[in-house]
Formats: C-alpha cells, sequence, structure tokens
C-alpha cells in the first residue's frame, strides 16, 4: 500500500549491494592462465565526448592474439587487434567506441573476447551474464520526481510501473543497461500518454528486474544521432555474428529463462488506442451506449510481432474489462459503455506479448448521461 501522505517510499530489501570498482579483473577461460586477469578501466564511457576504455589482460607466454568487440546481441562490432604478437605479460588495449566502419556505437553495451592463435579463447558469455535478480528496495521520491535502486552488478533492467492487481501503466526502463551501484530514474509519476498521474494511487506497484550483463561488457552512452535498434535492423544487419560456444554451467548461478529478455533491439510495441466515431471531437471524446475502439500497434513493432504471439487486455479506470487472446493489429473491439456511469472514464489497453514485452496506451472518455 502506497500512503498518500509521504513524499518518500522504501520497499523492503532482499539484498545490500555496495559501489562498483572503477576496475573490474574477470576469471580466465581456455588453457590455465594463458590469458588472465581480464580488466576494464570504467564500466561505461561516452565515445561521442571523445572518451575511450581501457582493456587490460595478461599473457602466460608470447602468444598471437585476436581481439574482438561484439554488440549484446552477439553480432561484430569491431577487431581491435588482429593476429598481432604479444610477449608474456601485461598488456592494454583502447577502444575508442567506434565500429569497424569508423562509426560512434550507438548507446548500449559491448564486450570484448580474447582469442590465441593456439585456440585459447577468452569468452566472457561461456562463464558469465545472465544471472537474474529482482530488487526489492525501491526509493520513490515523488516530490524529486525519481526513482532509485541498487544494482549488485552492471546489468540490463526492466522496471515497470502500473497498479496491483490492475493495468500495466509505464515501462520506464526497457531492458536497457545500467552500471553496477546505485541508480536513479526520472518519473515525474504519469503513465505511458501522460493521461493520469498515478504516483499517489493507494494500490500503486513497481517492478525492477535485472539480468546481469556478461564480464568485460562496457556501456557505451551519449549517442544522440542514432539508436541501437536502428543500426541493427537497417545498417549493420548483415555483419556477421561471434561464433557459437558452449556454456560453462554453474549450480550456484539462477540464468534467465529462455525468452526473458527480448534482442536487445527489441522494444515495448508502441500502442495506439483510437475512439473511432468520437475523435474527432476537442477534448475529451464524448460517446453513447457503445463505442467502436481501434488498437493499433506502430507498424516499425509489427514484424517483431509477427513471431511474437500476443494479447490485449482492456481495463477501465484499472479494473479489468475485456481481453482478445489472439491479438490483431489493427484490432477493432466494441466498448459496451451502457455499463458504466455517466462521466469520465479511463481506458487502458495492455499489448502483451509471448517474451514478456508490453505496450500500454490510455484514453480517456467521457459518457453522456442517459435520458
Amino acid at each position: 500500500m502506497l500512503p498518500t501522505s509521504s513524499t518518500r517510499i522504501r520497499r523492503t530489501a532482499v539484498f545490500v549491494v555496495g559501489f562498483a570498482p572503477l576496475a573490474f579483473s574477470f576469471p580466465t577461460f581456455g588453457r590455465e592462465d594463458a590469458i588472465g586477469e581480464v580488466r576494464l578501466d570504467k564500466a561505461a564511457f561516452n565515445p561521442s565526448a571523445g572518451q575511450a576504455v581501457e582493456l587490460g589482460y595478461r599473457l602466460a607466454g608470447t602468444e598471437r592474439i585476436s581481439i574482438h568487440i561484439y554488440d549484446p546481441d552477439d553480432g561484430w562490432v569491431r577487431t581491435l587487434v588482429d593476429a598481432e604478437e604479444r610477449p608474456a605479460g601485461d598488456h592494454a588495449e583502447t577502444w575508442d567506441g567506434r565500429d569497424v566502419d569508423g562509426r560512434i556505437v550507438p548507446d548500449e553495451a559491448y564486450y570484448f573476447v580474447i582469442e590465441t592463435a593456439t585456440g585459447e579463447v577468452w569468452d566472457p558469455k561461456t562463464f558469465s551474464g545472465g544471472e537474474v535478480g529482482h530488487v526489492k528496495e525501491i526509493d520513490l521520491d515523488r516530490d524529486g520526481g525519481t526513482l532509485g535502486y541498487r544494482l549488485p552488478t552492471s546489468a540490463r533492467v526492466l522496471c515497470r510501473l502500473g497498479i496491483h492487481n490492475g493495468p500495466m501503466l509505464r515501462t520506464l526502463v526497457d531492458w536497457k543497461p545500467r552500471v553496477a551501484g546505485v541508480i536513479t530514474e526520472y518519473w515525474q509519476g504519469w503513465d505511458e500518454d501522460g493521461v493520469v498521474e498515478f504516483a499517489n494511487h493507494p494500490k500503486f506497484s513497481m517492478l525492477v528486474t535485472w539480468v546481469a550483463l556478461p564480464d568485460a561488457s562496457v556501456i557505451a552512452f551519449g549517442n544522440r544521432e542514432t539508436t541501437y535498434r536502428e543500426v541493427k535492423l537497417e545498417i549493420v544487419k548483415d555483419r556477421p555474428k561471434k561464433p557459437e560456444r558452449p556454456r560453462v554451467l554453474s549450480d550456484e548461478i539462477r540464468l534467465h529463462p529462455t525468452g526473458l529478455v527480448p534482442p536487445a533491439w527489441a522494444r515495448a510495441p508502441e500502442v495506439t488506442l483510437t475512439f473511432v466515431e468520437a475523435d474527432d471531437s476537442p477534448g475529451v471524446p464524448e460517446v453513447g451506449d457503445r463505442v467502436r475502439v481501434r488498437v493499433e500497434a506502430d507498424t516499425i513493432d509489427h514484424k517483431q510481432l509477427e513471431n511474437d504471439p500476443y494479447e490485449i487486455l482492456f481495463f477501465v479506470d484499472n479494473i479489468f474489462f475485456a481481453e482478445a487472446e489472439r491479438g490483431y493489429s489493427p484490432l477493432n473491439w466494441i466498448w459496451e459503455t451502457h455499463q458504466l456511469p455517466p462521466g469520465e472514464h479511463i481506458l487502458t489497453v495492455n499489448l502483451s506479448s509471448t517474451n514478456g514485452q508490453v505496450g500500454v496506451a490510455s484514453r480517456k472518455v467521457r459518457v453522456r448521461p442517459r435520458e
């Protein structure tokens, strides 16, 4: 229960973590100590501002090595070192945040793989990342418009806001990468469409889920020119992918179930909610005893949804009203409003896909007084 008299809410914690260090060391995979003490000098950097990240590592003997950079969907980004000889000892390589074509990479998390000519491989995706966690300690400061939490490791984060046993009203963070430590997200208390301010609702609910990034991941930020989705779907769609390698499983690590995290280029579908016969009227549309409603996902999301069955749920004033178990876009639905008292009401749609992505739309409507 969210008390309306308080401006800050703290939920019970299931873990307490400290701040992440400035440099990170990771274990070795391959011949024992052939490649070791892999480390990054920072967890995030801004290539658009001229920043770079340094990858450090140690070789047990002289090796001819290659270092490749991959995006979170295992797409090749750039080869930083190409079959070059390095003597035994400590080494450091610098990445400026540009891809093989010299473009600054879009905001996302990227990771490094080190290979030797003799077949040893340090591939962090084979032994790290994928652990699932749920944040239960969340600070909501309504006066400051912030939501705060801690992450025990760099991770991909999903943050959803809504009404308990009612609709989801806002995806605040849609599986975006975040560094370890204290995280602050900005939220002014409104739903996805700015229809209703619901932070003070007595059944207000928050969910923050994270999935750990692989070791040797660095988060690039600051690119205002293009998005990761645009790059993956339009610019680099034909680039090679990293070779598949088996995962070294551990009984101590609970990995995310298949399908929990969508491709990093995916997003919660954008949904348009239209009152077909009433949307020409100014302000809040006024309707009679029934109204034809059209629900449509953005055309850019159609291809993603083609192979991802979804359902559409309807909520009236935050209470479940109806559902279409097999969703289509566009979907035409007759809303029988004669069941509602005259006056203003809110219709909310949740378009929910099988991989867990949820598109949200809300509209206000005014039901006419009956004669």
